[in-house]
């Protein structure tokens, strides 16, 4: 029987609290995308925010396919130091895409209001523990 330490519950929470905040992204972008496809004047905002999303689905795809390689009988602590790793990169990845979704938010009005009118879903008190 395997045990569960706490450092491995963290981790796993981590995980699961920035892998979340990625998804909700990944559909507001994909929503905004929508939205900025309608306005002429917001093609070329759109066109980076796509490139962004599929950056963004890669990075993920990549990520998810390194921890399962992982094999399960490795020695437990590289394997929650490469979980916290992974944690990392895909935190890193978020401030990434929140960083672009503010310069795309500037150089779009439409999406500015757009994005206005949504309702904030955004659990940076989760967030914090990872910096």
């Amino acid at each position: 029987m395997r045990s569960i330490t706490y450092e491995a519950l963290q981790a796993e929470q981590a995980w699961m609290v920035v892998s979340d905040q990625l998804n909700q992204r990944n559909t507001l972008l994909s929503r905004g995308i929508t939205q900025l496809e309608r306005q002429y004047q917001s093609l070329p905002v759109a066109s980076r925010l796509m490139t962004l999303r599929y950056h963004l689905r890669q990075s993920l795809r990549r990520l998810t396919a390194e921890s399962r390689q992982r094999p399960s009988s490795a020695d437990h602590a590289a394997a929650l130091n490469q979980q916290w790793c992974h944690v990392h990169e895909l935190y890193f990845l978020l401030r990434q895409v929140d960083a672009e979704l503010a310069t795309a938010r500037d150089q779009s009005d439409h999406l500015n209001q757009w994005l206005d009118t949504l309702e904030s879903r955004v659990y940076k008190s989760a967030l914090v523990h990872l910096n």
